[in-house]
């Protein structure tokens, strides 16, 4: 019988203590696409406008304003903050082009909807902004979103590639010392691994968890382990529930010992 080997029967445990911490770093990495996409978006707006950006009119089709945020310990001090948008359209060979953006408080002030404001736009295109602000507006934005998209990003790569690779080249082969001991090992569970990168990376691995030697002696959970192995083994060498392979204990570390797949009948 296949089953979960860690928290069997336990999704919400799986998630937590398995997947959650993935699915953050997974999180990270797509707002920071997300912010690569919305720089690079402000950036190029920008420089486009203000290379190829002519001078025009357009009509103002709505006017409000949206209060920022401030936490919870700053409220005794200070208020949020208020941007002022509007909402704005131009005309062009039969097209409509809309765009809305936070405009100069004087000029927020003395419009009204249906008044004509100043703009630069790109002729025959949707780009437009307000004329009301410098012709830099939108470079260093797009600069800190770029930058700051990229720092997520590559925090996220880094964090998933060694979990990645270590899950499609693993296990290590280890070297048995001469005065190890050779205790039974005998297989509780066999199952697929609770680890996302294993699961994703590595589908066709499994895991089986073993106890080693005497079960009432040493330390806490000292001689349980969870080995990888692959289904090829476990078809090879016949493991299921119940199978008794063998061990070797380190005897100067009780923590430390390897799993031998090959069986042993002295062992039984």
């Amino acid at each position: 019988m296949i089953t979960e080997i860690v928290k069997p029967g336990d999704p919400i445990g799986d998630v937590l203590f398995n997947w959650l911490p993935f699915l953050g770093v997974v999180a990270v990495g797509v707002v920071g696409v997300f912010m690569l996409v919305l720089g690079f978006r402000t950036y190029v707006k920008a420089a486009m406008l203000r290379k190829y950006g002519v001078k025009g009119r357009a009509v103002v089709t709505e006017k409000w304003i949206k209060k920022g945020h401030v936490d919870r310990e700053d409220r005794h001090r200070t208020t949020p903050p208020k941007y002022h948008y509007l909402r704005f359209e131009r005309s062009e060979n039969g097209q409509t082009h809309s765009e809305k953006e936070v405009a100069p408080i004087d000029l927020w002030r003395a419009i009204e909807p249906g008044d004509e404001v100043d703009v630069v736009y790109l002729p025959n295109g949707a780009l437009m902004r307000l004329a009301g602000w410098s012709h830099t507006i939108g470079h260093g934005a797009g600069v800190v979103q770029l930058g700051a998209g990229a720092l997520m990003v590559s925090a996220s790569v880094g964090m998933i590639i060694p979990g990645a690779v270590s899950a499609m080249i693993g296990p290590d082969n280890k070297t048995i010392a001469p005065d190890w001991k050779k205790e039974q090992a005998e297989v509780l569970l066999v199952g697929d691994p609770a680890d996302p990168y294993l699961r994703l990376f590595a589908p066709h691995k499994k895991y089986i968890r073993v106890v080693f030697g005497d079960t009432h002696g040493g330390a806490f959970m000292a001689n349980i382990r969870m080995v990888l192995v692959t289904p090829a083994q476990i078809e090879e060498f016949q493991i299921s529930e119940g199978t008794i392979l063998a061990a070797w204990m380190d005897p100067q570390d009780e923590y430390n010992a390897i799993l031998d797949l090959e069986r042993d009948p002295s062992l039984r």
